[in-house]
């Protein structure tokens, strides 16, 4: 009779739910220090990214490219409507159909009505290069990159959350992304991965903060903290109250509850004039009694709330809780570096094979060589431009593989444009701190023209 090793169920559940809360932290609700990226956006705008359009097309079918790569395909839809969403400071799709407005409470449309792509915006910013990006096993066995060549920390650009099982909250703020931008130049201007900038970038929350900006600079530092956040609201000469920016935690069902007894009194009168952002008034009924100057001060004080943040990341070796915003940044630009040195690295090696090929073409038509290949079979054509041209096997046979016309035309256009390009990507890999700098400056560029004041630094009253 077998005899059965006993097994403590005490421990074997502590060790299971151990690497369960890693595997959901790490799969689903933290993101990348390399891209900031939790994986079900990543695979979304990956599988996008490889399928794009130059349409829109359905949610349904956008989520199915991301398929491939996710093994939980409820996620992916909602990830894409994320990333499309009316209330996001930055939209990363270009949307046609209801795809809602969190910030103000407004839901998405079935995925089956909507429609969209990924934008041209977040191509350039997530997915320039990533054909050479490191590449890994996925989740189901289909290669994927281990990050996105991301420009800046996706969490960062719109904020992110998560509640993982066993492991702290996730709560990233959303920056002001010129900030951002300006942080990564300083680092590039030092020439060093390693230099740490005197400025955070201030958070875009498009509400007053009433805690101290060293309070803001912990939460940076540190990756943990809270800070106090208040209303944005105006009274005006005709005692018209204007609120155009609420803390996260607060909708107009909060405002409607502070002033019930004024609206049910018929005193004041709360309209939703929001449009792209958020707008709402309140003023006096005519013929009626009430203190608007009272009123302000009362939602002022009702409608403050406290922000706490737990930066948490994770990379191959570990969870890192909380996390400094400057290690992700250190970690996000080290892999943007190393994606486009091995880019670099892969076009100046097939130029200059093509660079070699025609300068041994214009080589054989100077002499007979080229009417002395006719006589030679295929290996014995390769040899002879092996040895007398000094290159390898590989480069004879690309020259052997030109069609006729091609050998006898003239290449010296062609040659002086190759020459010019490989010194300018040699100068890229020798400087590719001034690369990334041209490439972040063109970014800022081309956000202005997006953004216009929605990433406007949050005031601090302090």
């Amino acid at each position: 009779m077998a005899i059965l090793d006993t097994i403590d169920a005490t421990e074997l559940a502590k060790n299971n739910y151990t690497d369960y809360s890693k595997y959901v932290a790490q799969g689903r609700s933290y993101p990348s220090l390399y891209d900031g990226a939790k994986s079900s956006y990543r695979r979304a705008i990956y599988g996008m990214y490889l399928n794009k359009t130059s349409k829109k097309v359905k949610v349904a079918e956008l989520a199915a490219h991301a398929l491939p790569y996710h093994p939980h395909p409820t996620s992916v839809s909602g990830v894409i409507i994320q990333l499309g969403d009316g209330g996001n400071k930055l939209k990363l799709m270009e949307t046609q159909g209801n795809w809602g407005d969190s910030s103000r409470g407004i839901e998405a449309s079935a995925e089956r009505y909507i429609e969209g792509k990924l934008s041209a915006l977040a191509e350039h910013m997530f997915c320039d290069s990533i054909e050479y990006a490191e590449m890994i096993p996925g989740e189901i066995d289909k290669p994927e990159p281990k990050a996105l060549p991301a420009l800046l920390p996706l969490c960062f650009i719109n904020g992110s959350s998560g509640i993982p099982s066993g492991l702290p909250t996730l709560n990233v703020p959303t920056l002001d992304i010129n900030g951002m931008i300006d942080y990564y130049l300083e680092i590039l201007a030092a020439k060093d991965i390693d230099y740490k900038p005197k400025k955070y970038p201030k958070p875009n929350l498009e509400i007053d903060i009433l805690s101290s900006i060293d309070d803001w600079n912990n939460v940076m530092s540190t990756g943990k903290g809270s800070i106090r956040t208040a209303p944005r609201m105006t009274i005006d000469a005709m005692n018209v109250i204007t609120i155009t920016g609420l803390p996260k935690t607060k909708s107009v069902e909060h405002i409607r509850k502070i002033i019930e007894k004024e609206i049910l009194l018929d005193k004041v009168d709360l309209r939703d004039e929001s449009a792209e952002e958020i707008k709402f008034v309140i003023e006096k009924v005519p013929h009626k009694q009430c203190d608007m100057k009272e009123l302000y001060k009362r939602l002022y004080t009702k409608l403050q709330s406290s922000e706490t943040y737990n930066m948490a990341f994770f990379d191959e070796e570990k969870i890192y809780v909380p996390c400094s915003f400057n290690k992700v940044v250190r970690t996000n630009l080290q892999y943007l570096i190393d994606t486009h040195q091995n880019r670099i690295a892969k076009e100046l090696e097939q130029l200059r094979i093509k660079l070699r090929v025609l300068e041994v073409i214009e080589e054989m038509k100077k002499g007979t060589a080229l009417k002395g290949l006719f006589d030679l079979d295929s290996d014995g054509a390769l040899e002879y431009i092996q040895s007398k041209y000094k290159v390898e096997r590989d480069i004879a046979s690309k020259v052997l593989q030109k069609p006729l016309s091609y050998l006898t035309k003239e290449h010296g256009q062609e040659i002086i444009d190759l020459k010019n390009d490989i010194e300018a990507l040699e100068a890229d890999k020798n400087d590719i701190y001034e690369f990334l700098t041209r490439k972040y400056k063109a970014l800022k560029k081309e956000l202005s023209a997006v953004i216009k004041n929605k990433f406007a630094p949050t005031t601090f009253v302090k």
